[in-house]
């Protein structure tokens, strides 16, 4: 956010700036929406011990894309080139 609250761009970012930002965005929501499909699997099975884990985990993400900044270029970076991975290993079940 900027100081005046706003999540809108600063206006000297570039275009490739802005759509890194989204795209890192975008990937801690699949990452999110991996693990809520994971947990509804979990409280299918009545296993709530795994599914309480789980939502701890997704909480940690949603806190994540919450207070990513665009001005942050090198946690964006990192989340646009390890969360491919990332949210393969979650649909697998191994995170």
């Amino acid at each position: 956010m900027t100081e005046t609250g706003s999540t809108e761009p600063d206006p000297h970012w570039s275009f490739d700036d802005e759509r890194a930002f989204e795209a890192a965005r975008n990937r801690i929501g699949a990452v999110i929406a991996a693990y809520s499909a994971r947990i509804g699997v979990a409280d299918d099975a009545g296993d709530d011990a795994e599914a309480d884990r789980l939502a701890d985990v997704s909480a940690g993400y949603e806190e994540l894309r919450r207070g990513l900044s665009p001005d942050d270029k090198a946690e964006i970076a990192r989340i646009n080139a390890e969360f491919p991975e990332l949210l393969a290993r979650v649909r697998a079940g191994q995170q």
